[in-house]
């Protein structure tokens, strides 16, 4: 028998996998920036290609942010990606 554990958040999540709170603050981060990125696509209708010529990306880059298969992107990719699509990005460091 399998056992399932849930997680309300990324810290939770990060607690249960025994990743350091350090990552977990990276984790944090790097779902907000997808999110943002999945959320302003969807709001826009733009499609993978139409997303991808806007964030002067490869289409096969935005699909797999869309699919959240980002463990190949980089964050700094990710930022870029945001700031093209027209998001504004602000660190909050408390």
């Amino acid at each position: 028998m399998r056992a399932f554990f849930e997680a309300r958040n990324v810290k939770e999540l990060c607690k249960i996998l025994r990743v350091s709170e350090s990552q977990a603050a990276k984790v944090g981060m790097r779902r907000d920036l997808v999110m943002a990125i999945r959320n302003r696509i969807r709001r826009n209708g733009w499609t993978h290609l139409q997303s991808a010529k806007k964030a002067n990306m490869g289409r096969t880059v935005i699909t797999a942010i869309m699919n959240g298969d980002i463990q190949s992107i980089s964050t700094d990719r990710l930022i870029d990606i945001a700031y093209r699509l027209g998001l504004t990005l602000q660190l909050k460091v408390a």
